[in-house]
């Protein structure tokens, strides 16, 4: 579960309405992370893309690898939100898992094996991403 502000929504939606030639199969969301420890964490989906904002790959490691910190590479954390075209959701039902799928355990790398187009928003809200016990108790302190 994720609690997310209406613009960002709006964003993700908007990438289909100025794709006229159709060649983006879905789209989601990235916010910029700098903190070394969600960084390094697994449990944060980081994103790696290209200089038209699609995605490269999805990794629970720090993606790109850190080995320069003077290189000042940006880290991204993957929102789990997304927008599909109808047909790049009926195909995700029909295309077999391959193992860079089962290796990470993120589902969205499926489209890339495939060869599908996702392009990421970038957006500066974090949001409340619910995926462990101790992220639901870090939002109820939020909602309080």
């Amino acid at each position: 579960m994720n609690l997310l502000e209406r613009e960002s929504l709006a964003q993700v939606l908007d990438v289909f309405k100025e794709d006229e030639n159709q060649e983006i199969d879905l789209a989601s969301l990235m916010v910029e992370i700098k903190d070394w420890e969600e960084i390094n964490n697994p449990n944060t989906v980081k994103v790696i893309v290209d200089q038209n904002d699609f995605a490269l790959y999805f990794s629970r490691s720090p993606i790109p690898f850190p080995r320069d910190k003077e290189a000042k590479a940006r880290y991204f954390k993957h929102k789990g939100i997304y927008a599909f075209r109808k047909q790049a959701l009926i195909d995700f039902t029909n295309l077999p898992m391959q193992f860079l799928e089962a290796t990470e355990k993120i589902e969205c790398i499926r489209y890339l094996e495939y060869g599908k187009r996702i392009k990421m928003v970038e957006t500066t809200v974090e949001g409340v991403e619910i995926d462990t016990p101790e992220d639901l108790e870090r939002a109820k302190k939020l909602w309080k």
